[in-house]
């Protein structure tokens, strides 16, 4: 009995630095990994751009387009592309004091970081 509990666990023990080895692999090699990055630096780009239109301007843009040619030579993309899943930029609220956020898809189907202007900070939705 005792022999068995003794491969019973050693048995567990394998499968457990097993599965931690194959974590590990994954966070380190995580699919998509080199596509976030190149997202997060490209929405730095844009919130750069931004800022210097703002500074121009005296306002934030109504649309990234504004941005191209004078600020940027076109508009960087997203870890996803199109319509739904690149870079969105919302503008609402009332005309006196409207609300600017840029945001983007890193993880499909949920997983949105965003970057509110009139706050100067980031955050995450999903």
């Amino acid at each position: 009995m005792a022999a068995a509990m003794g491969a019973f666990h050693q048995l567990v023990h394998t499968v457990r630095n097993g599965a931690n080895a194959a974590f590990t692999m994954y966070l380190a090699l995580r699919p998509g990994r080199k596509a976030s990055e190149r997202a997060r630096r490209n929405a730095e780009a844009l919130i750069a751009a931004c800022r210097a239109y703002q500074v121009k301007h005296g306002r934030l843009p109504d649309t990234l387009a504004q941005l191209v040619p004078e600020f940027l030579a076109e508009l960087p993309p997203a870890k996803f592309s199109g319509p739904v899943f690149g870079f969105t930029y919302v503008v609402s609220g009332p005309e006196a004091a409207p609300r600017h956020v840029l945001g983007w898809t890193d993880r499909l189907p949920f997983g949105r970081p965003f970057y509110v202007f009139e706050e100067d900070r980031w955050g995450y939705l999903d």
